[in-house]
């Protein structure tokens, strides 16, 4: 911290993962009591500020599940933490952090390095994402502004047709809704702000996610009008910013919650539970609970589990697919889909 605070020291987060992003019940990464502490196993991937960063902060399951949700648990490990692995990916935008991903396989860590209790990373993760996404918020709306501010200078001192194409009224309608809605957006940052210091996290978290959402894709909207306005000088890198403006964004858009989850989030905290349950329907972690048979006839389920325990071997089930297949791969077929449930209806029949 006091590295931090100095400017000597600066700290990556990892917890998404190649299949594990929005949806934090499906990581895979995992923490394992040892004496003294715990070993580390698993892979995180589409991560900022590695190649930058003097410390990261790694989220694994924790070795003590409830069945109602997934826990986890919170380490802050040296960047050169031996056995952590970093490798790097390319970005289209936010050049100043790097971008790319971290591996482990059976590396010891101190317990004294665990941030909270056993189990309270999730606390964690919210805390921390609660605070990201309003600097992202405030990131994208003052990079929104600042595009604005070309678009203004542009219709000042743009000419054609005899006379400045500020005169065209449709221009100033655009930029006056842009200004508005950016505007909007600041209100909307600062308010979540005052929440978060008044200690209002459940309120805050809301609002913030409100913020980032709408900022983002506000300014977004903005500066990609700026860019049209500059025609094919905005188009290109070496007479306008504007591009880097609209690749910076799109990549705000996308870290730490997409704006369609965001949305969701809002959703479910302004109105409840009850919008989330009807798109995903009730949720338990892989492994630790019924998650959506729920929701279907249980007596199919549980012919299939007496089948099962009985012959183990006879349902190829999708796990051992998605071994086989590719990183790169794309996923299994709707072959591999059908064959499921073929093998699974045979075992329930005989």
């Amino acid at each position: 911290v006091k590295d931090v605070a100095q400017g000597k020291g600066y700290v990556a987060i990892a917890i998404t993962e190649k299949k594990a992003g929005s949806n934090m019940r499906a990581m895979q990464s995992q923490s394992v009591k040892v004496p003294g502490g715990y070993e580390l196993t698993g892979a995180k991937m589409f991560n900022a500020r590695l190649n930058n960063a003097s410390h990261v902060v790694v989220f694994a399951r924790s070795p003590e599940q409830d069945g109602k949700s997934t826990k986890l648990n919170a380490f802050v490990l040296p960047i050169d933490h031996p056995g952590l692995e970093v490798q790097t990916l390319g970005a289209h935008g936010l050049a100043a952090n790097s971008f790319g991903g971290i591996s482990f396989n059976k590396v010891f860590v101190p317990e004294r390095l665990r941030i909270g209790g056993e189990g309270e990373g999730g606390k964690v993760f919210r805390d921390h994402f609660m605070y990201w996404r309003l600097m992202q918020a405030a990131a994208a709306i003052g990079t929104g502004k600042g595009a604005l501010d070309q678009a203004a200078e542009r219709l000042r001192t743009r000419q054609a047709f005899g006379g400045p194409i500020g005169r065209f009224t449709h221009f100033q309608q655009e930029l006056a809704e842009h200004t508005s809605k950016l505007h909007m957006a600041s209100l909307l940052l600062e308010e979540a702000a005052r929440k978060i210091d008044a200690g209002d996290g459940k309120e805050a978290s809301g609002l913030a996610a409100m913020a980032k959402a709408e900022g983002v894709e506000w300014a977004l909207a903005a500066a990609d009008f700026a860019m049209e306005l500059f025609g094919a000088e905005g188009y290109s890198p070496d007479l306008s910013d504007l591009g880097q403006r609209v690749r910076d964004l799109q990549g705000l858009r996308i870290a730490d919650g997409t704006t369609h989850i965001l949305r969701e989030e809002v959703v479910r905290h302004v109105y409840g539970e009850e919008f989330w349950d009807m798109a995903v329907g009730p949720q338990a972690p892989k492994g630790e609970g019924p998650g959506r048979e729920e929701d279907l006839p249980r007596g199919a389920f549980e012919a299939l589990r007496k089948a099962l325990a009985q012959n183990p071997d006879a349902l190829v089930y999708q796990g051992v697919y998605d071994d086989r297949i590719a990183p790169d791969g794309g996923g299994a077929c709707p072959t591999v889909c059908a064959a499921n449930l073929i093998q699974g209806l045979g075992v329930m029949h005989g």
